[in-house]
């Protein structure tokens, strides 16, 4: 009898440790995904903004974010490889719609269409972000999220002066 107990709770204790370990691998997987389709599209958008755009401001920030999001796009690939996540290969439907509709707009309203793509853009990033930093499991994606979080913030911090800017203008 003893040995038949002994044995469940080894197996309940295995199985519980691979359940816990299950869902951190899936919650380190889907951060990855976001993280990496945000970062894709932000540089789409960007290369959109900065071919049709006519706003000098909109356009640097544009500029700005290639560079940016240039650096970060490596930093969550190399992150993820080393915490053993495969990344998606490209955009889902969701951000292929929204960069589809942006090259759509006419020129008049491309830059505000960018500015307030941006917006919402950082503003789930920085969530996105924000809480995997603190709540993710341990491994070098939650380091990574931590150390671009910072940049994430700035950014959002001056695409929102920018489009208010546009707003009052």
């Amino acid at each position: 009898m003893k040995t038949a107990l002994a044995s469940l709770l080894f197996c309940l204790t295995a199985f519980s440790t691979t359940a816990a370990e299950n869902a951190s691998k899936q919650q380190a997987t889907d951060f990855a995904s976001k993280a990496a389709m945000s970062n894709l599209f932000e540089m789409e958008a960007a290369k959109i903004e900065i071919a049709s755009g006519k706003a000098d401001d909109a356009i640097q920030f544009a500029q700005d974010m290639i560079k940016d999001h240039g650096k970060a796009g490596p930093a969550i690939n190399d992150a993820a490889k080393q915490d053993g996540i495969e990344l998606p290969a490209a955009l889902d439907a969701e951000y292929t719609a929204k960069l589809t509709a942006l090259r759509q707009s006419d020129a008049a309203n491309l830059d505000q269409a960018y500015l307030s793509t941006q917006v919402t853009a950082h503003e789930e990033a920085v969530t996105l972000f924000e809480s995997y930093s603190k709540q993710g499991p341990d491994g070098q994606l939650k380091r990574t999220a931590a150390k671009i979080l910072p940049d994430l913030r700035m950014h959002l911090t001056r695409i929102r002066g920018l489009t208010s800017k546009y707003q009052r203008g």
